[in-house]
């Protein structure tokens, strides 16, 4: 009896879902990427516009936990700016406080007590990261699935199986024997919803006693329960 592995389209269907996993482990190698390399790009940023920004005062409008606002003067303009509180410094409304601002742009500024504040940077790292810990152990989880699935279709062949599918709970039918019960292992909602649009109807399973693997025509990919 052919095996599972035999057929072109199966081969296709596995490559198709270990790229996926690749995919997922790429995207986390370019957020930490992202992280480490921007960040330092924006901190050398800031660093250069206080040492070789235009100087000058400006008044400290407004503080809040952790944030500081304050308005200056730069070519002529009156500018006002807001910035997280990295260092010990405590600000009073009403002060005067040091700027330095880019002669190219003087709505950019920093305080002078603040030397490593960049705008936004902190909030984007962390983002940035977030999703790298999300990508991590899906794109793992997928890759190591797809060596393991790889095993398991060179050794059982494709069998009929009538699909019913509540949430992610799944019932595999071949007629003439008792039904196989599992529960899909990708929580990916696009995933689930193709087979939710499978509900009632045939498609291709393997069952090896500790892996159920599912495909059906058109679908270009495998599931696993």
């Amino acid at each position: 009896m052919a095996v599972a592995w035999d057929s072109p389209q199966t081969r296709q269907d596995w490559r198709s879902y270990r790229r996926a996993g690749l995919r997922w482990l790429a995207a986390a190698a370019a957020c930490l990427v992202l992280a480490i390399g921007g960040g330092q790009l924006a901190l050398a940023h800031s660093r250069t516009l206080l040492t070789e920004g235009s100087a000058t005062r400006g008044t400290v409008t407004a503080v809040e936990v952790g944030r500081v606002s304050f308005r200056y003067d730069a070519q002529g303009q009156s500018f006002e700016s807001t910035l997280d509180v990295v260092s010990d410094r405590v600000y009073r409304r009403g002060e005067e406080v040091g700027v330095r601002y880019d002669r190219g742009d003087p709505a950019t500024a920093r305080l002078v007590d603040e030397p490593r504040r960049v705008p936004l940077i902190g909030p984007a790292v962390v983002a940035v990261f977030l999703v790298a810990l999300i990508a991590v152990p899906v794109g793992v989880g997928s890759v190591w699935r797809a060596l393991v699935w790889r095993r398991a279709l060179s050794r059982h062949p494709w069998r009929l199986a009538r699909l019913r599918i509540h949430g992610s709970a799944v019932s595999l039918t071949v007629p003439g024997e008792e039904p196989v019960t599992a529960r899909l292992l990708s929580t990916t909602r696009w995933r689930t919803k193709t087979l939710l649009g499978l509900d009632g109807r045939e498609l291709w399973m393997l069952a090896d006693g500790r892996h159920v693997l599912l495909t059906a025509d058109g679908t270009n990919t495998l599931y696993g329960a």
